[in-house]
C-alpha cells in the first residue's frame, strides 16, 4: 500500500467514525424497543440496550451496526422465534442474554445466526435454553468469542449444536463455554479458522464435531 492510499483509507475512516451516531434502548430512553432503534439507525451507528425483558420476536439486523448491552439485558424468544438474524457484515452484537428460542429441524433457529455475512463479531453474551446457540452460515471473518452457552437437551434430535458453522471461512472461536448442547461446537466445509480455548461441557453428543473441513487449528481446548 503506498502512503497516499493509507492516508485515504485514514481519513475515510476518520469521516464514518465523525458522522456515526449513538442511541440508547431502555423504558427511559428515546427507544422503548431494539428493533425500532435499528430501523432509525444509519449504517455503522451505536445502539446501547439497557436492562430490561425484550419480547421482540425475530429482530433482524440488516446493516452493520455495533450493539451494545448494558447489564445484560434479556432478550426472550419466548420458545417460538429466532431471536437474532444478523444479515450485514460489519456487526457487533455484545453483553445480551438471548434465552429461549424457538425450535425447528428445517430452519434450525437458535438464539443468534448469521446470514451470509463477514466482520462479525459475537462476544460476551449468555446464552440459556436455546435450540442452536450461534449459528454462523457461509460467512467469513467472523469473531465468536468469550459466550456462555448453555442449554437443557437430552437427546440429540431435540437439541442443536452450541456453536454451528456451516461452509465458512476464516472464523475465530474462542473461550467460549458451551454446555447441554448436541454437540458443544460443530464444523461442516469450514476452513482456515481456529478453536481456542473453549470450555464444552456435558453436551449431549461431542465436545468438537467436524466434518469436511481443513486447514482448521485446534488448541487448548477443554472437552468433558
Amino acid at each position: 500500500m503506498t502512503l497516499k492510499s493509507f492516508f485515504l483509507l485514514f481519513f475515510c475512516f476518520l469521516f464514518f467514525e465523525s458522522q456515526a451516531s449513538s442511541y440508547k434502548v431502555g423504558k427511559d430512553y428515546q427507544f422503548k424497543t431494539i428493533k425500532s432503534a435499528i430501523a432509525f439507525s444509519k449504517d455503522y451507528d451505536t445502539i446501547y440496550v439497557f436492562n430490561g425483558m425484550y419480547k421482540e420476536s425475530n429482530i433482524i439486523i440488516n446493516k452493520p451496526l455495533v450493539l451494545i448491552g448494558i447489564d445484560h439485558p434479556t432478550l426472550d424468544g419466548e420458545k417460538k422465534y429466532e431471536i437474532v438474524s444478523i444479515k450485514s457484515s460489519d456487526v457487533t452484537f455484545k453483553g445480551f442474554r438471548v434465552q429461549r428460542s424457538g425450535r425447528a429441524s428445517l430452519d434450525d433457529p437458535g438464539a443468534i445466526k448469521i446470514y451470509e455475512s463477514r466482520n462479525v463479531c459475537i462476544e460476551e453474551n449468555i446464552l440459556h435454553d436455546n435450540f442452536f446457540g450461534i449459528y454462523a452460515q457461509y460467512s467469513k471473518n467472523c469473531i465468536i468469542r468469550n459466550n456462555n452457552i448453555i442449554a437443557f437437551g437430552i437427546d440429540e434430535q431435540n437439541i442443536g449444536n452450541g456453536i454451528h458453522c456451516w461452509k465458512s471461512d476464516s472464523l475465530l472461536i474462542i473461550g467460549n463455554t458451551i454446555q447441554g448442547h448436541r454437540d458443544g461446537i460443530y464444523f461442516e466445509f469450514v476452513t482456515n479458522s481456529v478453536i481456542w480455548r473453549n470450555v464444552a461441557i456435558a453436551n449431549v453428543r461431542y465436545g468438537l464435531h467436524f466434518m469436511f473441513s481443513n486447514d482448521d487449528s485446534y488448541i487448548s481446548n477443554v472437552f468433558k
